[in-house]
């Protein structure tokens, strides 16, 4: 059943281009707030990211057991589904790749920027500068689309619907603990859920594009406890993407060099990451088939 939520998850995305209308967070804001206010846990940071994450996943858990004892493997499939589709990332991701890339080769960089402005945390002064604001992108894209997919898909298959529910919550919570005292735990808390998986997804990358630059990156990274995961990410993507040029930039019109090459990588990123997800949805096939 965990192969059919998946298959049926991204059929829908495919659909609606994201999960944006089942993704409303309301709620997590409102349920976050009424526990940050207890008095008995102002000050202890560890408490109340337990008391504000573990609750729903608990009801999460309960609900789908409840589903699959009540209605079978049905039950589970229509509860699981639209809870997958909440579980993954916000927003449009190929959209806004795409978005970016018109302004990209048009030369309008303020124009690429802006479009670029949801993968991004920040926009930095320079970021109208071609180069720079590519740096800024690739490395934005790449913690993106991990985070917003294959994150959730590895909790999700190890652990079910609690799982990716666990790691959605876990990156909400750190997005609302931004500037304020808890945001350091918060961080430290997500950055140990993506620990295993963007390991997992540094393989991947060495399967399906430059196996020989990717795994050096991946042995280099594998113990590392200093790095956040986007440096790691783009390690990974340097060594799998090595030897990729400007002349495999799909666009027709005369740009400069820098941007074939910068939208030649961002292409090559795209490539990168449909053919991983290929590849783990074959292994959870193959999986499902022989064991």
């Amino acid at each position: 059943m965990t192969l059919l939520i998946i298959l049926l998850t991204l059929g829908l995305v495919q659909i609606w281009g994201s999960g944006a209308p089942l993704h409303r967070d309301h709620w997590f804001d409102r349920w976050s707030t009424h526990i940050e206010g207890l008095s008995p846990l102002q000050g202890k940071e560890g408490l109340l990211i337990g008391f504000s994450i573990l609750p729903p996943v608990l009801v999460a858990a309960l609900a789908m057991a409840f589903a699959q004892s009540s209605a079978g493997a049905l039950g589970g499939l229509l509860l699981g589904v639209p809870l997958l589709l909440y579980c993954l990332g916000r927003g449009n991701f190929n959209e806004t790749l795409s978005a970016y890339l018109r302004n990209w080769y048009r030369g309008d960089f303020n124009g690429a920027a802006e479009a670029a402005r949801p993968l991004l945390r920040e926009i930095h002064e320079s970021a109208a500068e071609g180069g720079r604001l590519h740096e800024q992108v690739f490395r934005g894209a790449a913690y993106s689309a991990f985070e917003r997919l294959f994150a959730v898909l590895f909790w999700f298959i190890l652990l079910g619907i609690p799982g990716a529910l666990l790691f959605r919550l876990s990156a909400l919570y750190a997005e609302r603990a931004r500037g304020t005292e808890r945001e350091a735990l918060a961080a430290r808390w997500l950055w140990l859920l993506e620990w295993v998986p963007v390991r997992l997804m540094g393989l991947s990358f060495a399967i399906v594009g430059n196996f020989a630059g990717c795994y050096r990156a991946w042995r280099q990274c594998l113990m590392c406890r200093e790095r956040d995961t986007d440096q790691v990410l783009e390690s990974y993507l340097e060594g799998a993407l090595g030897g990729i040029d400007a002349s495999e930039c799909s666009a027709s019109a005369d740009l400069s060099h820098i941007q074939r090459q910068s939208g030649a990588e961002i292409e090559g990123l795209q490539a990168l990451l449909s053919r991983s997800l290929l590849l783990w949805i074959t292994a959870l096939a193959l999986t499902v088939l022989f064991f």
